[in-house]
């Protein structure tokens, strides 16, 4: 929108003084405040209109004067006359010892981090979040102004945005955090937001995290974090996602890899046992005399495969385990095993 536009927004000419343009600008917020339209919904949106055409005046005017003050600049750049430290910086800068007009800026994104199931993560999970989002005041349009005010000079930086000081005139100094870096503050705070231009409220989603989500992924939701100043874009939700650990599965790549204790008597006899999957329980026949460090491998059971990875398996692993604190007559019953095998027992044992 052309500023010539602006002009007519608010209703005066374009060779007017900005004390004419602040004077109509306040005239005309306290008639299409929302605060005095509470029936009408489209009072917030002329409220809008009518506090962006009165920045862009600001913005277009303060433009105009540094265009004016660099050509001074140049044509005296052999004589220059500095009076004191405010005029260095005026000079120099071409920065207004009113400090320079407000602009949009873009919200701050927010970060959530999520907690999932190692199994919820491979086999894909629907997650319900709550995050505490900052929509825009409406009765203030986003302003954080109170009806018919405005800004002010910023007392911190004295309108600066920056804070300056240590050795030397011209030395930058740090964002001033009383103002944001904007150089100026809401003069009069607006009652609904206390001058933030936003408001707190709760907000579910609804997160759909894939099959074979690997810890630490990321998703982005766009436009869902914190509210732009002055209509600025929002700014985005970040979801991290942490994956729990198991008890007893521990993922590999796309392999999931499972440790399966048995008794010294079952690997030595074989038998059957009952080994934990993602989708249940699978039977597997442990042959006779199994050792420890024995595995078997579940075809396509681990996390599902990428357009650049192929699905993974599961892997067991036998972790044969030494009886411990025996009676007499059980280590009587080992010996006499080890009578009739010798030196198997030992071998099996520490196996």
């Amino acid at each position: 929108m052309a500023v010539l536009d602006y002009y007519r927004i608010l209703g005066v000419k374009p060779d007017c003084t900005l004390e004419e343009v602040r004077r109509r600008y306040r005239v005309l917020a306290r008639q299409h405040h929302p605060d005095h339209n509470p029936d009408d919904p489209e009072a917030a949106d002329r409220f809008r209109l009518i506090a962006a055409a009165f920045e862009a005046i600001q913005a277009a005017r303060a433009q105009a004067r540094a265009k004016g003050r660099s050509r001074r600049n140049a044509a005296n750049y052999r004589q220059p006359r500095f009076t004191g430290k405010e005029e260095v910086f005026e000079e120099f800068f071409g920065i207004c010892q009113d400090g320079s007009p407000l602009s949009w800026s873009p919200g701050a994104d927010f970060r959530y981090d999520l907690e999932i199931p190692l199994v919820a993560a491979i086999k894909g999970v629907v997650s319900v979040i709550q995050v505490d989002q900052h929509p825009n005041c409406r009765p203030c349009g986003g302003t954080g102004l109170a009806a018919g005010t405005g800004y002010r000079e910023c007392p911190e930086c004295q309108g600066r945005g920056r804070r300056f000081g240590g050795p030397g005139l011209l030395r930058f100094g740090p964002v001033c955090q009383g103002c944001r870096g904007r150089g100026k503050i809401v003069a009069v705070p607006c009652r609904h937001c206390a001058g933030a231009g936003w408001r707190s409220q709760a907000k579910e989603y609804h997160l759909r995290i894939p099959p074979g989500t690997q810890d630490g992924a990321r998703f982005r939701i766009m436009g869902e974090g914190g509210a732009g100043f002055l209509h600025g874009p929002r700014g985005n939700l970040l979801v991290v996602i942490h994956v729990a650990p198991h008890d007893f599965f521990t993922r590999v790549g796309n392999d999931i890899h499972c440790k399966v204790e048995v008794s010294f008597a079952e690997a030595a006899r074989g038998c059957a046992i009952r080994i934990p999957t993602l989708d249940g329980y699978q039977w597997v026949d442990l042959p006779q005399g199994t050792q420890g460090g024995w595995s078997c491998r579940f075809i396509g059971a681990g996390a599902p495969g990428t357009p650049t990875q192929s699905p993974g398996d599961q892997v067991n692993e036998v972790i044969v385990t030494t009886p411990q604190n025996l009676s007499f007559q059980q280590r009587s019953l080992l010996r006499e095993l080890d009578r009739l095998a010798p030196g198997q027992l030992d071998r099996a044992g520490h196996e």
